[in-house]
């Protein structure tokens, strides 16, 4: 009896584990992404083209061209394979996830 319970204790374990994986890897975090030089607002993991102004809770704002303008005024363009999420912080898009470009400005481009 005891072995049919740690056999089933560790089969839980192992399908928890990897499910806690695979969700990690391919959950898009909400925010606007540049992808394929189109400006996409992701929203609960669904992508579709950004048509008006996003404002971030930071206020930041991202127009449908990609242009973000920050609160102090500043502006800067998104570029493919990058993301602001909805605080405002701009990032790469990890590998792995959709609308990550790899190619010289990645850091991992020189690894591979």
């Amino acid at each position: 009896m005891k072995k049919v319970i740690l056999a089933l204790a560790i089969i839980i374990g192992i399908s928890t584990a990897s499910n806690a994986q695979t969700s990690s890897k391919m959950k898009m975090k909400d925010g606007v992404m540049m992808m394929d030089n189109k400006t996409m607002l992701c929203d609960n993991s669904k992508c579709t083209p950004l048509t008006k102004t996003y404002t971030c809770k930071d206020g930041c704002k991202v127009s449908p061209d990609g242009t973000v303008t920050k609160p102090d005024g500043s502006t800067m363009k998104l570029m493919n394979g990058y993301a602001i999420d909805k605080n405002g912080k701009v990032a790469m898009i990890p590998h792995d996830q959709k609308g990550h470009v790899c190619g010289p400005d990645c850091p991992m481009y020189k690894k591979m």
